[in-house]
């Protein structure tokens, strides 16, 4: 069983209560919780007389609009880009592996049954076990009124057609604590998530969502986990006030965070480092117009002690598109602490490393960013792709994969984002495993081991696209057991060095 280790709060420590949909208690079973787990119970209205804490909806790690287009499509960009059509057309197919979608939106998948093949569904919220099927017709929350899970499966079954392919309805922590679960209990294989979870740890491979990554793990589960598409929203640093007049002092002097955002509803999420114990340390969060107008303020409380959640989330609105200002007030503690900003869906003035959520910022995941596929070989990753190392810094992402595929779900316009990349990976992670008879580490290592590099040292990582670019070897190569080292000549010879020369001589006596 689970140890709690999200810090909690009571009602009475919230004047913003109502902000929020959803709350999670750490006791299981509670009458009138809208699911449950061995753990803990989430509730739609915070209780009286135990303590909570939010339970945010998982942000989907995707940039598009969804397209109109019926078109039947087969992600070929990536297929290309992976250099896995000598392994389609060879036969390997990922067939024996079993991949499953943790995500929140199954909308409509029915409609859809041509581009999955054959599929089974789970959900998590409505059973503990997640062994009933999803009702993708009548959703119970808007934000899960989409097609984006379905997208994620379509990509994986474009590249691994053969591989057992589960949609599991993930809708927030509880839910995936089952999921994790359930994934244990089935042996799956790999585990596709294309989605971040927002304040339950500095980001620095702590909390919920990376222990579950930690427990598949152990399990034989490979977690393989969106990056995220936060470069921009983010910036981070250590708490500054040389007047010491409780406001937080930027770099550039002034103690206000510029943020630029679309008009409408939005957020920003601010956290520091002391998750599990706040200290002595309240901090709060205010936003101010382009006139000097304040237009939301966030002011939980946060008591000394365990019982505390380090975290302020700023809900305003935007009345037109444009810049918006962040402050930061020391109402009590230490001022001796680093702080993490997220403008959720805006941009954040200098953006800085760090911006991988969780469980991507877990030890345990094999953590993506995207890169454009079409001309993948020569882009650079995506602008938006998040960057590492982690705020306890970890060496994430782990690799790079394609994006701006062509999937029915979204039509022509692309699928976009370390979404799309992601299940990519996922897939061509499953080809390993069948062609090379390894399990989903090995096989992720593998993948790394040959991900395609313009640096010079093999070990050499890069905050951006990790060990490189995913992209297959030859099946020449394969065959031989590593008697030829993979593009080992040709002008798209990766960077392999000696590593990937000591790999393949233990794959080869493992053979024998």
């Amino acid at each position: 069983m689970l140890l709690a280790l999200l810090p909690l709060t009571s009602a009475a420590d919230h004047p913003e209560i109502g902000a929020y949909d959803r709350y999670r208690v750490e006791v299981p079973d509670l009458p009138d919780a809208e699911a449950t787990s061995e753990t803990a119970s989430v509730l739609l209205a915070p209780p009286d007389d135990l303590p909570w804490t939010v339970e945010e909806a998982p942000s989907l790690d995707e940039d598009p609009l969804p397209g109109d287009d019926p078109g039947t499509y087969d992600a070929i960009e990536g297929i290309d880009a992976l250099a896995a059509r000598p392994w389609r057309e060879a036969g390997i197919d990922g067939t024996g592996i079993k991949i499953a979608v943790f995500d929140s939106q199954f909308y409509n998948a029915e409609l859809w049954a041509d581009e999955l093949g054959d599929y089974q569904t789970n959900d998590c919220q409505a059973h503990t076990g997640c062994d009933v099927p999803i009702d993708s017709i009548h959703p119970d929350y808007s934000f899960e009124e989409g097609s984006h899970g379905v997208a994620c499966a379509e990509v994986i079954h474009d590249i691994a057609p053969g591989a057992e392919l589960h949609l599991v309805r993930v809708n927030g922590t509880t839910t995936l604590e089952n999921a994790a679960a359930w994934a244990e209990r089935n042996q799956i294989d790999v585990v596709s998530l294309s989605m971040s979870f927002f304040s339950n740890s500095f980001y620095d491979g702590e909390g919920l969502p990376s222990t579950l990554a930690s427990q598949m793990a152990g399990a034989g589960v490979q977690l393989v986990n969106s990056a995220g598409n936060y470069a921009y929203e983010h910036w981070d640093g250590d708490f500054y006030d040389p007047d010491d007049d409780g406001d937080m002092d930027f770099p550039w002097g002034s103690s206000y965070l510029p943020m630029y955002y679309g008009g409408g509803e939005q957020t920003a999420v601010v956290s520091w480092d002391q998750f599990r114990t706040c200290g002595d340390t309240d901090l709060d969060a205010w936003v101010y117009d382009d006139q000097g107008r304040v237009v939301g303020r966030s002011e939980s409380n946060q008591p000394n002690g365990e019982s505390c959640s380090p975290v302020e989330r700023v809900g305003f609105h935007a009345d037109k598109e444009g810049w918006y200002y962040l402050k930061i007030i020391r109402r009590a503690g230490d001022s001796r602490t680093r702080v993490a900003i997220f403008a959720r869906e805006g941009r954040a003035y200098q953006t800085t490393p760090g911006s991988i959520a969780d469980p991507g910022s877990s030890a345990s995941s094999f953590t993506v960013g995207a890169v454009r596929a079409i001309d993948y070989m020569q882009n650079p990753v995506e602008g938006f792709s998040s960057v590492g190392p982690t705020q306890g810094g970890l060496a994430k992402p782990d690799i790079a994969g394609p994006d701006g595929l062509t999937t029915a779900v979204f039509g022509a316009y692309g699928f976009y984002g370390t979404s799309a990349s992601t299940p990519a990976v996922a897939a061509t992670i499953a080809l390993v495993m069948q062609a090379e008879g390894l399990d989903s580490h090995d096989a992720a290592a593998r993948l790394a081991g040959n991900a395609q590099t313009d640096h010079r040292v093999y070990t050499e990582w890069d905050g951006e696209l990790g060990a490189g670019k995913a992209r297959l070897w030859s099946l020449d190569t394969v065959r031989a057991g590593c008697s030829t080292l993979p593009g080992s000549s040709g002008p798209d010879a990766p960077s392999l060095g000696v590593a990937a020369g000591v790999w393949c001589m233990f794959m080869s006596r493992r053979r024998r």
